[in-house]
């Protein structure tokens, strides 16, 4: 068949789904399949609505598919979210714990220190005490 003869048989297709109007079944079926059959044959193409639906529907399940991976790796990625976020907090609870026992730690060495200091302190106070009491003593022996 020519292009020609296509086009004359496509005019008479035309007309049949024009007779029986948009909102025929027949109107409704052929929607954009004469505008699809006019580009098939002014650019020698073979594309069909028929190819692309099953196409898109193949493309509709795979991608269905992906999403349903994609989902079930989102629910795994949730629960290892909860798993790291309780592990920080208790990483966390345990610093606190670490810092606190620091913080005792710090307050006992200062109040070690400020003891020393005083016993230092003391320490000089009576050692001086005894200097003065030796010389006392001598003064008294030799007197």
């Amino acid at each position: 068949m020519t292009k020609e003869q296509e086009r004359e048989a496509l005019k008479k297709i035309e007309k049949i789904i024009n007779e029986a109007g948009p909102d025929s079944y027949i109107g409704i079926t052929f929607a954009g399949i004469i505008e699809q059959a006019e580009e098939n044959i002014a650019n020698d193409w073979g594309c069909n609505y028929k190819e692309q639906y099953e196409t898109q529907t193949e493309n509709l399940k795979e991608a269905r598919a992906d999403i349903k991976a994609l989902a079930s790796q989102y629910d795994d990625l949730k629960e290892q979210m909860k798993t790291i976020t309780g592990a920080l907090e208790a990483a966390q609870d345990k610093n606190k714990d670490h810092i606190k026992a620091l913080e005792v730690a710090a307050e006992t060495i200062t109040n070690y220190e400020r003891q020393h200091n005083a016993d230092k302190n003391e320490i000089e106070a009576l050692e001086a005490e005894i200097i003065t009491l030796k010389a006392k003593l001598y003064d008294l022996m030799t007197a």
